[in-house]
């Protein structure tokens, strides 16, 4: 008899430019629409980037940020997009700001097929400096707490799925902090400026953690000029194999999707099983304390 295929069709919602001054409300409308094109698809599980209701606010120095920080989980301008999610049958990440304890955060959060709140995953790698140094382009650590959540793997969509955030993704142990906890979709948000090498290395970095992992990757980018800078495209839906199985052909708002087979990853973590024969006695310089926190200053 044949086998039961564990196919699944997932969703990287790109979106164009929010620009400064744009409600959450008309945000959530554009939104609402690539989730209608994702119902019309047959998608179960779609992924919306990082900062998905705010504008890209980190990449310049300012003391209004608080107008871009949600302090309830789900963010109440989203009750509209879960909603109709939920009465879809369709699963939902989404990247936002968030402030809790008197702290800030780079969030994502995930939500299954009926509208349940699986958690949440705080950025831990922050790019850019606290204060200009002529090199930095983002000044993340001016604004965000490092996430304190940890790597975490949840069940959604009939899958084991793992969030990063846009930084994260360039670290080798993200993927690795979350495969080693079964994950089998790791889906990743970002918002990143435009430079030379900008989308070449995006896609290296997804490429590599998928094949490195034998897991698919899901990569949704925030995109186009918003508030003055560019901001790369290039979402991208990523097989075990490192393969691209569907990619952004525009800088705006646009559904990439692509019908995944989870169970495609058992022949190659078989043949491969990078997890099972690591030899974690040799890293233990790993684990020692980063001591050089700026190498570069």
């Amino acid at each position: 008899m044949p086998r039961d295929v564990r196919g699944i069709k997932v969703a990287a919602a790109q979106m164009g430019p929010n620009n400064e001054g744009t409600s959450r409300e008309e945000i959530v409308e554009r939104m609402l629409g690539l989730l209608a094109e994702a119902v019309r698809e047959g998608v179960v599980l779609i992924a919306y980037p990082e900062m998905a209701l705010t504008t890209y606010f980190p990449k310049k120095i300012r003391p209004d940020f608080d107008q871009f920080f949600e302090t309830e989980v789900p963010p109440k301008a989203l009750e509209p997009l879960l909603r109709r999610a939920a009465e879809a049958r369709i699963a939902v990440h989404v990247g936002f700001c968030e402030k809790a304890g008197g702290k800030y955060f780079n969030t994502a959060l995930l939500t299954d097929r009926d509208g349940r709140l699986c958690g949440t995953f705080r950025k831990i790698h922050l790019p850019g400096t606290k204060a200009p140094d002529g090199f930095a382009q983002v000044f993340e650590p001016y604004y965000f707490a490092h996430g304190d959540t940890g790597y975490k793997v949840f069940d959604a969509a009939g899958a084991r799925v793992g969030i990063a955030i846009c930084q994260d993704r360039r670290y080798p142990e993200s993927y690795r902090a979350l495969a080693l906890q079964g994950a089998e979709v790791i889906l990743v948000g970002y918002n990143t400026p435009s430079s030379p090498l900008a989308l070449d290395l995006n896609e290296l970095c997804l490429r590599s953690g998928a094949y490195a992992n034998l897991c698919f990757v899901v990569g949704v980018a925030k995109a186009g000029v918003e508030d003055g800078v560019e901001l790369i495209a290039g979402s991208a839906i990523v097989s075990p194999l490192g393969q691209v199985l569907a990619r952004a052909a525009t800088n705006g708002d646009e559904l990439v999707v692509a019908r995944i087979d989870l169970d495609q990853m058992l022949p190659v973590r078989k043949r491969w099983n990078f997890l099972g024969r690591r030899q974690p006695q040799h890293y233990g310089r790993l684990l020692q304390p980063v001591t050089e926190k700026e190498p570069y200053r």
